[in-house]
């Protein structure tokens, strides 16, 4: 029993990072379900922060006075190390056992209540700035003519077609309304999201960042319907004939003119150079856009367990940024360098739109390029959670993302399962502890994350794939041969762009063995587990169990090879 406390308490310092996770992660939740926003409670609850910041500076500096904490302790990742030297040493005085217990305070309980009250009261300030919405006021008053309304503003998101209709995201900005008396009513400066439902006769051409005029009449709908990052209570339904495009030439409108056009410049390489449907996986590999492939090739790859390809990730930022610095390598000093990256990352995830994927990814290059700059150690594990931490205090609503928790969800599969996995897999067959091993390790990889994205997958698609290990097997090393050719293609287009799409020809034959390959293996249905209902709490106890099991294996194979080395020298003795 003492062995377990002991081996519970070193886990519990060695990743105190994952309990700030989700005390930030349980905070957000509980408040988007409770919706406890008030003055008073926003009030008590910064009062709270405070005093808990507070609490923590002391002990922390009570703590480095006596000795028993180390500065490097206090303020790195490797601390799990000196932490729990006397956990594992089984030798706990009184005093030792003191300040572990003033360790876990420090470390675990009060940062834990800290973000616990600060997701909390972001996402119930955030629902509380929804509330306050202009659109949802003026569609409650009975005073106006919701009925008959004309909006102003620009197109967010990339449209979407679904079944003769254009849907999108508006970024209102002015309003035009009457009231009963028949009086005009302006309202300026709107700067609020609003999902538009058009027919396709006269918006079929829309794209993003196009500066439009709307009439149509505002209806309450469910935010889910519509691909937004933003909580929408509303739609506005339109007739073709009342969208039209207008000028707008301020300075922000000029800079979304910018990356329209540079968006638009990669975009018709694609299209001039290649077939339609690879054109479209293309844009929506390099571009982030995946409104434009079509229906059934969607179901091709989710079918075959590769829809993660279209998402983009850390693969996908690794590539630009080692263009990057391929460019400016001879650029001394290489802080220079590091700021021409941090450059590219931010107009790259501007010209997609800020995608869940590509920020993860983005901020953890960061970190990684910082420490790379200062000849400084970097610890995976801590990345995973700052980023992690750092997303959701940008964006609360990233909390009900499938493309956030795909990415995370893959990362801590890399981080976490997979060494595990290839450790058990390692033990059982030695065989597979070769280093030049490549499938093996591509298969061990694959069904690591598989194994952590089962209930994601499970909860919104309704399905899992069972053939996605031979599928990324055999599509992976051709994808990355791909991505490397549609990336310089697209660096090419933007200086010159006959040159991006004579680079974009070489292209086609591994688009080719792609879709054939997701076409013979997405078709039968046996490979499919389809599920009726997968709820958050069947996800928890997947987890659960799935980390006792690896526990389990990894304990017996260890206690098994301790019996065979014993052996070993007692009969060599």
């Amino acid at each position: 029993m003492s062995s377990i406390r002991q081996k519970a308490l070193s886990f519990l310092l060695r990743e105190f990072y994952l309990f700030w996770a989700a005390g930030l992660t349980i905070g957000i939740y509980a408040g988007s379900r409770q919706n406890f926003y008030n003055i008073y409670i926003f009030t008590a609850g910064t009062a709270v922060i405070s005093l808990m910041v507070i609490v923590e500076i002391i002990m922390i500096r009570k703590l480095l006075r006596r000795g028993r904490l180390s500065a490097d302790t206090a303020g790195s990742s490797g601390c799990g190390k000196s932490m729990t030297y006397g956990f594992l040493s089984g030798k706990v005085s009184a005093a030792d056992r003191k300040s572990n217990n003033q360790k876990l305070t420090i470390l675990i309980v009060v940062p834990f209540l800290i973000l616990l009250v600060i997701g909390d009261l972001i996402i119930s300030v955030h629902q509380h700035r929804q509330s306050k919405n202009i659109l949802l006021s003026i569609y409650k008053d009975s005073n106006f003519c919701s009925y008959d309304i004309v909006i102003e503003g620009k197109v967010s998101d990339h449209p979407d077609n679904d079944f003769g209709s254009l849907n999108f995201i508006l970024e209102v900005e002015s309003i035009y309304i009457y009231d009963n008396s028949g009086n005009l009513d302006i309202f300026s400066g709107v700067n609020e999201p609003l999902s538009v439902k058009s027919d396709n006769t006269g918006a079929k051409y829309l794209r993003r960042d196009d500066y439009l005029r709307i009439r149509g009449s505002l209806d309450e709908t469910d935010f889910k319907e519509f691909k937004t990052g933003d909580c929408d209570y509303l739609y506005l339904a339109s007739c073709g004939r009342d969208v039209e495009k207008i000028e707008c030439k301020n300075l922000i409108q000029r800079i979304f003119d910018f990356r329209s056009r540079l968006y638009c410049c990669i975009k018709n390489t694609f299209y001039g150079s290649l077939k339609i449907e690879n054109a479209c996986i293309a844009e929506a590999v390099i571009l982030g856009n995946r409104n434009n492939v079509p229906d059934y090739l969607t179901e091709y790859f989710k079918r075959c367990g590769v829809y993660h390809l279209f998402a983009i990730s850390g693969l996908h930022i690794s590539f630009f940024i080692s263009l990057v610095y391929l460019l400016v390598r001879k650029i001394k000093p290489s802080f220079i360098a590091f700021c021409a990256a941090v450059i590219f990352l931010i107009i790259y995830n501007f010209l997609v739109g800020g995608k869940a994927s590509t920020l993860r990814a983005s901020v953890v290059f960061v970190f990684v390029l910082l420490a790379a700059n200062w000849n400084r150690e970097y610890n995976n594990r801590f990345l995973l959670y700052l980023s992690y931490i750092i997303m959701l205090l940008f964006n609360p609503c990233f909390l009900y993302d499938l493309g956030f928790w795909m990415s995370y969800g893959s990362m801590a599969a890399l981080i976490f399962i997979y060494p595990a996995v290839k450790k058990i897999a390692g033990r059982i067959f030695p065989l597979l502890k070769r280093k030049r091993n490549y499938i093996i390790k591509i298969a061990i990889m694959t069904f690591s994350i598989q194994a952590v994205l089962f209930p994601i997958l499970a909860y919104f698609f309704k399905e899992v794939s069972l053939i996605s290990p031979v599928a990324n097997i055999l599509i992976l090393p051709v994808f990355y041969v791909l991505l490397f050719i549609l990336t310089a293609s697209s660096f090419a287009s933007i200086i010159w762009p006959p040159a991006g799409g004579f680079i974009m020809k070489f292209s086609a034959v591994f688009f080719e063995y792609i879709l054939r390959i997701v076409k013979i293996l997405g078709e039968p249905d046996f490979f499919i587990l389809n599920f009726d209902s997968f709820r958050i709490k069947d996800m928890v106890i997947y987890y659960i169990v799935l980390l006792a099991v690896l526990s389990a294996v990894i304990m017996i194979i260890r206690r098994v090879c301790i019996k065979k080395s014993s052996r070993d020298q007692h009969k060599s003795a």
